[in-house]
């Protein structure tokens, strides 16, 4: 009985939900006159794992009716019962935790019932509710369909005049809503063309930002004071982030608006927010390495300091992590990195604590040319996904060149560069950086061999023209040590 979906779903149960589940299936307003109760008592023996026990409809018809011949029919009628039942509380759960929604639904019956006071308190509760969660990527699509309630308001009290201002905050939330929408599915894009391997013929809404002149809503928005047009602006300088990379002006500008307003966002909207600035400096490190390596730090200051990167529970990514401890590596804060892995790797998840502070240790070894420690630490990592392996060949790489130890970086460039080509997992533009940093590197080694300026002076001057390689200003500071030796 394991496999069955009524177990399935309990196993997703936590101790507290198991208990009110009990009281649930306990109600005669839920139990349809079929007790479900002990059916339940036999279940929360083995409840969470249900790893001990004997749950067939044999085993189950046995202890629940001792002594009468089995009837798979009945044993599965009352599991059957017991699945719908476990359904409903799933979908009670989600009520409980989604008050808007709950409160909509009851606004159709307020409705459908004539009850004129009790639908207008409730929409009063649901504009308070969505105030004091603040604006994230669903706060405009919900204050649309209030307004539309507010709307429906007015006809339930034959009150017609009344709808133009609902009618017109509910266009000026439509318009948010697509300008939300668009900036953020365009970023999605991005991403996935650039690391997952996303290739499209036709993007509609990239060609309707570039023909939207939003600068003129901007001003027309901050000149009549309206109450959002400093996201308005947001999101037009975001989009300008996207059409005019080379444009600093707009990062300068998103930057200034954030800092001053991100406090009337939601939560995971202000970390959206950090990740939509942070990646444009990532994207376009090239404009003004420097500039931009000094701003991604600052914004990870920022964002620990407000509590901004993190998970419900205060749990911090694994993603994030690697991003904030290599910002502070790349403009030499190495106290401030050493300090960092102390005080935030307990904020990751239980299962990957270890494995990501050997991983954190061994690229701030790396940095301070502590090669042998990069070593220990990298054999101490559990990977977790394609990225992490990728990094750790990488930087094991690296270190084995500082090393000196030929044999094992070049079985290292072996094995990297078939692992890259028979790895679906691997996006397209990470395959070629990835690859050129492993044909450059073979190229290093066999140059440092011959002693060769002239070849030394060729291979520096080919990655120097390439665009797509990983590790570029390692391998030219590799090869001008080369020719500085004596």
């Amino acid at each position: 009985m394991k496999d069955i979906r009524l177990i399935n779903i309990l196993k997703t149960f936590s101790i507290e939900e198991m208990k009110l589940f009990g009281k649930f299936v306990a109600s005669p307003y839920h139990n349809s006159g079929k007790s479900c109760m002990p059916l339940y008592k036999l279940l929360q023996k083995s409840f969470p794992d249900f790893k001990t026990g004997n749950y067939s409809y044999e085993a189950i018809h046995k202890k629940l009716y001792p002594g009468r011949k089995f009837n798979k029919q009945v044993a599965w009628n009352l599991t059957s019962a017991m699945e719908i039942m476990a359904k409903e509380f799933l979908k009670q759960t989600a009520l409980r935790k989604n008050r808007f929604t709950a409160m909509e639904l009851t606004l159709s019956e307020y409705s459908s019932r004539k009850l004129v006071n009790n639908y207008s308190q409730t929409m009063g509760e649901m504009d308070k509710l969505l105030e004091a969660g603040g604006i994230d990527y669903e706060y405009f699509e919900k204050k649309v369909r209030l307004e539309n309630y507010k709307n429906d308001y007015c006809f339930l009290i034959d009150k017609l005049q009344l709808t133009g201002d609902s009618r017109l905050k509910s266009c000026e939330y439509q318009i948010m809503l697509f300008l939300r929408n668009t900036v953020g599915g365009l970023r999605d894009l991005k991403i996935l063309e650039e690391y997952h391997n996303f290739r499209y013929d036709v993007n509609i809404p990239f060609e309707f930002a570039k023909n939207l002149k939003l600068e003129n809503i901007v001003n027309y928005a901050n000149r009549n004071n309206f109450e959002y047009a400093y996201l308005i602006e947001i999101y037009y300088h975001s989009l300008m982030m996207l059409l005019e990379p080379h444009k600093a002006i707009h990062l300068d500008k998103f930057r200034e608006l954030y800092e001053a307003h991100y406090k009337k966002l939601a939560k995971g909207e202000q970390g959206n927010m950090m990740h939509w600035l942070i990646n444009y400096c990532l994207y376009n490190m090239e404009l003004n390495e420097n500039k931009y390596k000094k701003i991604v730090f600052e914004l990870n200051q920022f964002r620990l300091s407000e509590g901004i990167t993190f998970f419900p529970g205060e749990l911090l990514s694994k993603v994030t992590y690697l991003q904030i401890l290599n910002s502070a590596i790349d403009i030499n804060e190495t106290e401030w990195a050493l300090n960092f892995i102390k005080e935030y790797t307990p904020k990751l998840l239980p299962e990957i604590r270890e494995s990501m502070r050997c991983m954190a240790y061994a690229f701030l070894y790396f940095h301070t040319k502590e090669y042998r420690k990069v070593i220990e630490n990298l054999n101490k990592v559990e990977f977790i996904d394609i990225r992490d392996k990728l990094q750790t060949r990488v930087i094991s790489a690296k270190s084995y060149y500082e090393l000196g130890e030929t044999e094992a970086l070049l079985n290292i460039i072996d094995s990297s560069k078939h692992f890259i080509v028979n790895n679906p997992s691997v996006s397209e533009v990470v395959r070629r950086h990835l690859h050129n940093f492993f044909k450059y590197l073979q190229k290093l080694v066999l140059v440092k061999e011959s002693r060769d300026n002239a070849e030394i002076h060729v291979l520096k001057n080919k990655i120097g023209n390439i665009k797509e390689i990983s590790g570029k200003e390692w391998l030219l500071e590799k090869l001008t040590e080369l020719e500085n030796r004596k």
